[in-house]
């Protein structure tokens, strides 16, 4: 669908590599799994520059341990964090040195604050690679997103309209269908009007967040 683009999907720089949508990271290896399986069949990818690729590897490995934290998320995400997440942190510990020097306690319940430029970059590159690989253009202009799985600490006002939004976004999309090849891992809705396209991205099935383009 994408292979006549000779730009990345981002910038107008040539592109001479392919950028997995979302990247291969969040996709448990073969030797993980049971019964056979393979979730890194059928990957989708955009043409990218190397920046835009290999380039935001950081961001991509953040986003991803920002997910596998989540209560929300299914089985399958939490098997990838005790497989392969684990032995890539202890092989590097940054990442979780970054979490813990965030840890917070909130009700008698530890978490951490995230670190909202780096999910910002994430989400801004993924956003745009997503729209390409659905529309097979690119998007130029202004996103904006919103994360449904963040939750705000309990009775407050951003919490309750975090709340009313994902209310909100199940009712919008409860009868649109689904895109993405691997389902459990990814998948997407896309609901569009003559102003504005928007996407609500499934991760893991739990981690869910809304696009408007």
């Amino acid at each position: 669908m994408t292979k006549g683009i000779k730009t990345c999907y981002m910038c107008d720089a040539p592109a001479i590599d392919r950028e997995h949508i979302p990247p291969r990271c969040f996709f448990p290896k073969s030797k993980d799994l049971m019964d056979g399986q393979d979730f890194r069949k059928k990957l989708q990818t955009v043409p990218s520059c190397n920046l835009h690729n290999s380039g935001k590897s950081k961001d991509d490995e953040y986003f991803l341990n920002v997910v596998v934290g989540l209560e929300s998320i299914n089985e399958v995400g939490r098997n990838h964090y005790r497989n392969q997440i684990r032995r890539q942190n202890k092989r590097n510990s940054s990442i979780l040195a970054r979490f813990a020097d965030r840890a917070v306690e909130v009700d008698g319940r530890f978490g951490h604050e995230i670190e909202i430029s780096r999910v910002d970059s994430f989400v801004d590159h993924f956003a745009r690679a997503l729209y390409f690989l659905h529309y097979s253009k690119k998007w130029q202009g202004e996103l904006s997103w919103f994360p449904e799985f963040l939750a705000r600490p309990p009775h407050t006002e951003e919490e309750a309209m975090r709340v009313e939004a994902v209310r909100g976004n199940d009712h919008l999309f409860h009868d649109v269908g689904f895109h993405g090849s691997n389902p459990d891992i990814f998948k997407y809705q896309v609901v569009e009007s003559s102003q504005e396209v928007i996407i609500r991205v499934h991760f893991y099935e739990g981690c869910k967040f809304y696009l408007e383009f």
